[in-house]
């Protein structure tokens, strides 16, 4: 074992020289102790600044050198989940230009083992989050807010269609773990985040907290941002052939999950996985009675509107 703290962090980092050290900072800021951070490049310039605090940190901080490129956040953090999911009890995920609040690990963990109560139920926590400009000004107090996310939509067919956590704001535990890295060469995975919680909803419990627990930096390099929703810009990016994308790669990732998990999935859960992904198959009037029949709704009227027209 590398350590024997609680909670592994892993971070994954790619061209976040500038921002990385306010993270790392952050991190070490925790009010709680408990906690070992892995540091991970991607084979470039961040190198250097995650080195600086490794050497700083051995005791807390370690700076794994895979010498893999791996070109998303996604393939990043799977392999890392992989490497490093049964160091400890606890695993969360970083991202390297955020800033965590001081409380961020210890509030938490604290809902974690509330849910757990003793138990070895998979479980995954998550959290709301400030969105910042890159100085860190306050653009919006509430992600799911900004966003028009509802982080207690949480079941099963409900996330199948849209996902709700955000990696960066989440725990998982090591029962969790265990099923969420049996994926990592998943190439039909859209996100680590979303893949995680449909194996939280599918063989165990999503708790949502709705507090903001770190400051979400939206900057020119971001890959995924935070998007206003309900904004034309918002709106055109979902748009015809964006959003029919969009449907065909999560009809891919739900396939990728039945031929993974299917034996072990519940009757119900089961069903609605096949039904989801079954609507390749289908025209778009049979699709239409698909996502009916089985609630297969995204959570706005705009979104839901898209559906019923570009699905």
């Amino acid at each position: 074992m590398i350590h024997n703290k609680s909670v592994t962090i892993l971070l994954a980092a790619y061209r976040g020289a500038a921002y990385a050290g306010a993270q790392i900072e952050s991190v070490l800021s925790q009010d709680s102790d408990d906690w070992f951070l892995i540091l991970s490049d991607d084979g470039e310039e961040t190198a250097e600044v995650l080195e600086h605090y490794a050497k700083r940190y051995p005791e807390k901080i370690m700076h794994h050198r895979s010498g893999k490129r791996f070109g998303s956040a996604q393939k990043h953090f799977m392999y890392l989940l992989a490497e490093f999911g049964g160091e400890a009890p606890y695993t969360m995920f970083a991202d390297q230009d955020d800033v965590w609040h001081a409380d961020k690990l210890s509030r938490t963990l604290a809902a974690m083992k509330k849910a757990e109560d003793g138990s070895r139920l998979p479980l995954l926590v998550h959290t709301d989050l400030r969105v910042v400009d890159e100085s860190l000004k306050e653009i919006a107090p509430s992600f799911m807010s900004f966003s028009r996310i509802d982080g207690n939509r949480k079941a099963f067919h409900e996330l199948i269609v849209q996902n709700t956590v955000t990696g960066c704001t989440m725990m998982i535990n090591r029962p969790l773990a265990d099923i969420v890295q049996r994926a990592a060469a998943e190439s039909d995975m859209m996100m680590h985040d979303w893949w995680a919680a449909l194996c939280a909803a599918a063989f165990g419990k999503i708790i949502y907290l709705p507090e903001a627990t770190m400051d979400y930096r939206q900057h020119g390099s971001n890959t995924v941002g935070a998007k206003k929703a309900g904004s034309l810009r918002y709106m055109l990016s979902r748009l015809g052939q964006n959003a029919r994308k969009l449907r065909d790669d999560t009809i891919r990732q739900t396939k990728a999950f039945l031929r993974l998990y299917e034996n072990e999935l519940g009757e119900k859960e089961k069903e609605t996985a096949r039904a989801f992904a079954g609507m390749s198959g289908q025209s778009k009037w049979q699709r239409l009675r698909t996502m009916a029949s089985h609630h297969f709704w995204k959570n706005t009227l705009t979104r839901r509107a898209g559906q019923i027209i570009f699905w």
